[in-house]
């Protein structure tokens, strides 16, 4: 693995409680796979090391190269990117939901492709960032961490502090048309049904 810059390095962020869903949600089958199974063949076409944030290590450790927990605890999904972002070996780090089964390697590469000059390549969707299939440089974590230790904990909040690129919807179409798709992501088991019938 070699991760010196310009590497990539992938996080998985699979740290939430799940409540709405009931069970661990990466390990939901979508189709003949673990939802983390697939998010981690998608990543693997685009990174040099694959992480998993999760506090659940021995469910989860075999479908990453590597499982590190939250630094600052408590804080959602904000928190797992700044322990991913600590633990990367790389400059960069593309940042994905473990409840995302369907995100694109096209969309991956062109985030890759628009890094340069920008701390976070982030795409907005139907007027929205979509936080959670992003890029982030190392460069995020100061900004990440003074942010948390201010108590907040919203994803998008830090961005003022950085260089951000957004991704446009007619940017992201030209590589992948079914964004809808992409977006997806499980949080109750009607969401899962729906996953499914999308196979």
């Amino acid at each position: 693995m070699n991760c010196q810059s310009p590497g990539v390095s992938g996080i998985i962020l699979a740290g939430g409680k799940s409540a709405r869903m009931g069970a661990i949600k990466a390990l939901l089958k979508v189709g003949p796979h673990l939802i983390i199974e697939r998010i981690a063949a998608v990543l693997r076409t685009q990174v040099d090391e694959l992480l998993i944030v999760t506090d659940r290590p021995h469910d989860l450790a075999r479908y990453g190269d590597k499982t590190v927990n939250d630094i600052m605890t408590g804080r959602g999904p904000l928190g797992g990117i700044h322990a991913g972002l600590f633990h990367a070996r790389c400059s960069r780090a593309l940042v994905v939901a473990c409840d995302m089964p369907f995100i694109s390697a096209r969309l991956a590469a062109l985030l890759l492709r628009e890094v340069p000059g920008y701390d976070v390549v982030v795409p907005r969707y139907r007027g929205y960032p979509e936080p959670l299939f992003a890029l982030y440089g190392k460069s995020c974590l100061a900004p990440i961490e003074r942010y948390l230790l201010h108590g907040y904990n919203k994803i998008t909040g830090f961005y003022p502090q950085v260089h951000v690129r957004y991704l446009e919807e007619i940017e992201m179409k030209a590589v992948e048309p079914d964004l809808e798709r992409v977006f997806f992501n499980i949080n109750t088991p009607g969401d899962l049904s729906r996953a499914r019938l999308m196979v």
